[in-house]
């Protein structure tokens, strides 16, 4: 009787120490999944913890705003005017009462001005109070096009980018709210300019936007669609490398640009430069670094430095679009051309950049 209750005894004890060795071995095994995913050793899975956050490039496909700011707004809005860009509102000085830089309070006033053509919507600043961005980059760059904005699908969408750029080391350096008509609307514009050629990407979560699409009709051909988006940069693969590493696909191609028929001011041209394009939204960025000069790239890096050189807008007959803009007041400054399959290409820039900072091209592709 003895020997059968001992045997008992000692098949129980066995149980008992093969489920403490077991738990032992499970709890470390979760250890090092945790430790493998990221996690703090001692922490638990925790039911519906978020995912990591990702770039939706989906959002980054158009375009839908510029945040064009000038020190002379009625000066600036007066000429694009007589350019073609009638679908105009005035807006007179707005108070931007939430505003906020690099997480400060900066609650300012500024005239505004607000133009839409086609898919896209142009707001001219000009400030009156505060607004240290804008002031910043009126004193450090002049007047120009500073930043570029896309259009989110919901809040949620617009936290997580902000969440996703945060984990890849870029901050907010601007926000703003506003109640809407049909709920509240913010905008961020996040600290990309300084290593990605002069350029602030933005992201705006507007619900009266999402209800009610911009459709800038109106507007005087040429100036109907922007087509194209072009910077002045100092290294085109720097930036095509910070972009990249952001999550971005990279330029599609960088070329060495030597242009048929160049003129520069009335005079044969002799410039060359490095184009970067990314071809992949619904109208083309091109990233210029120059090489030779002169021309009107140069002139722009003395004056501005890096940044938003020039918009671009499609023709179907250039030798008249040019007649048409000159009695407008934008006569030409440079011109170049190249061959396709299907007939010579042309692009003239017009010589709008002293109202405003920026150029407008006019493009003739036989494609």
């Amino acid at each position: 009787m003895r020997t059968s209750l001992s045997s008992r005894f000692l098949l129980i004890l066995a149980a008992i120490l093969g489920v403490v060795l077991l738990a032992e071995n499970l709890d470390t095994s979760m250890a090092k999944t945790r430790a493998a995913q990221g996690g703090p050793p001692g922490a638990s899975a925790t039911p519906g913890a978020s995912a990591a956050p990702e770039l939706d490039p989906a959002i980054y496909h158009h375009v839908a705003q510029v945040i064009w700011v000038v020190s002379d707004i009625d000066r600036v809005v007066d000429y694009w005017q007589r350019l073609g860009v009638r679908n105009i509102h005035r807006d007179g000085v707005v108070n931007f009462l939430h505003l906020t830089y690099r997480g400060q309070p900066d609650p300012a006033t500024a005239k505004q001005a607000t133009a839409a053509v086609d898919e896209l919507e142009i707001k001219w600043i000009q400030p009156v109070h505060a607004g240290k961005f804008w002031r910043d980059a009126l004193r450090q760059h002049g007047d120009g096009i500073r930043v570029l904005g896309y259009a989110v699908r919901s809040p949620k969408e617009f936290d997580e980018q902000i969440r996703y750029f945060s984990s890849r080391g870029v901050s907010v350096v601007v926000e703003d709210s506003w109640q809407g008509k049909t709920g509240p609307g913010r905008i961020a514009y996040l600290d990309t300019a300084a290593q990605g050629g002069g350029h602030t990407v933005a992201l705006i979560d507007d619900p009266d936007l999402r209800l009610h699409a911009i459709a800038g009709a109106g507007n005087e051909y040429p100036v109907t669609k922007i087509t194209h988006f072009a910077w002045v940069v100092d290294d085109v693969r720097k930036v095509d490398a910070y972009y990249t590493s952001l999550g971005f696909k990279p330029f599609s191609r960088i070329d060495h640009n030597i242009s048929l028929d160049r003129v520069y001011r009335g005079q044969p041209g002799t410039y060359e430069m490095w184009l970067g394009w990314d071809r992949t939204g619904d109208a083309p960025f091109e990233w210029v670094q120059q090489i030779t000069g002169p021309d009107v790239y140069v002139e722009y890096g003395k004056k501005h430095g890096e940044g938003f050189h020039h918009l671009g807008v499609n023709v179907s007959d250039m030798d008249e679009a040019i007649k048409l803009m000159t009695a407008r007041g934008a006569p030409q400054s440079q011109a170049a051309a190249w061959n396709t399959a299907k007939g010579k290409g042309r692009a003239v820039y017009l010589d709008t950049e002293p109202y405003g900072g920026v150029t407008l091209e006019l493009i003739y592709d036989p494609h």
